[in-house]
Formats: C-alpha cells, structure tokens, sequence
C-alpha cells in the first residue's frame, strides 16, 4: 500500500503551501513532466516518495523534515532556467527557508540534497541518495512510458524535434542503464521493473529496426 502525504510540520505546511502556489503561477507552459504533479502528487510525487523511503530506511526525524523540504524545493528551478536549474532551486529554497525558521547548517544540508538531484553528480549522504531514489522512482514503475512520453512532450513543446522514435528511445536507454538506486529499499522495491523497462525499451528499438528493415 503506497503511502499518502500531507505535511507533518508546522514549517512544511508553509513549504507546501509557497512551493503549490510557486507551481501554479509561475511554471512556464512547456513543462510538462517537472511540474506539480511530479512533485506534490499525494502518493508518486517525490515528496511522498522521499517521505516513504525516509520510513523504510529509519531516518531520524529531523533529517525527515529536511529530506522532505528538500524534495518540495527540488525542481522550483524549472520555473526561471530547464538546464542546470538544481542551483537555482537551491538558491530559492535558502532565500525563503531562512525566513521561516531553518538554520543555517540545516538550510545547507537541503542545498545540497537538492544539488545532489543533478543527473551528472553522485549523491554522497544517506539523505541525498533517497532524494535522488525518489527523484527518479518512476525508472521502476508501470507508469515509466507514460512518464517519459511527458518528457518527450515538454521537449517538443520547448521548439526541439524529438520526431525520430529510434533517437528518442535509444536517449532514453542510455539514461535508465547508467542509473542506480543507492537504497535498500528501493532496490527492492523498483529494481526489477526498472530492468523489465529496460527490455521493453529494447524491445521498442528492435521493433522499430525490423520496420526499418521491411522498408528498405
């Protein structure tokens, strides 16, 4: 049974409050899979995710919190910059952050967590690497290629062709072999539908070579 979530401290009632309006105002239109629902959604978001691995992996309630205003602030920086938008985010989340009572040392602990969500950068704390499963938690689930199509879709929406299946699926491949889950947990919970859509994305690509082939 997948856990719902709803924040649990006074100071993540009011992240989760600024964050949703955040994502309601001011997410541009061509974002379509880093948007509130990847984030907020009550069960598959990632605050909900990074909340549920938090449990599994009996983190210490305070890292918890921190973890979970990590996850809230993770993908903010979709709203000003798409590439290298992790340190915008960070900004963001120590701009406000300060305001409502986290510390200095606590507010650079969520930096870095949200650092860490950077796809070229290996999460190195216990803390970072459940924000990094929880990221990407849906590499393992059924809903994978739902979820990629939106990826496709905010690409396309941005002006850059992503027309070519064979391209886009092999794009995809190279992003989901080189990925590893860092936590107990979600190894065991998503490993094995992760390497099952790794198949089936193979299993595209050689449908789509044999049409190739049919063709010539």
């Amino acid at each position: 049974m997948k856990l719902r979530y709803s924040p649990h401290t006074p100071r993540l009632k009011i992240v989760d409050q600024y964050v949703r309006e955040l994502f309601r105002d001011e997410l541009p239109d061509g974002i379509k899979y880093h948007d509130a629902n990847h984030t907020l959604h009550p069960t598959k978001g990632v605050v909900a995710v990074a909340n549920s691995i938090a449990i599994s992996e009996n983190i210490f309630e305070h890292d918890r919190e921190l973890l979970i205003t990590a996850a809230y602030f993770h993908d903010t920086g979709y709203i000003r910059e798409y590439d290298k938008n992790e340190p915008i985010a960070a900004r963001m989340a120590g701009r406000i952050l300060k305001l409502i009572g986290y510390k200095p040392n606590a507010v650079k602990k969520i930096q870095k967590m949200i650092l860490s969500t950077d796809l070229g950068l290996e999460p190195k704390t216990h803390v970072e690497k459940i924000l990094c499963d929880a990221d990407l938690d849906h590499f393992g689930r059924e809903d994978f290629f739902k979820l990629d199509g939106k990826i496709r879709e905010g690409r396309r929406a941005r002006g850059i062709d992503v027309s070519d299946d064979a391209k886009w699926y092999k794009g995809t491949l190279k992003i989901i072999k080189k990925h590893q889950y860092y936590t107990e947990s979600q190894i065991k919970l998503r490993e094995e539908e992760k390497q099952k859509n790794i198949k089936r994305l193979l299993s595209k690509l050689e449908n789509i070579e044999k049409k190739k082939r049919g063709r010539i």
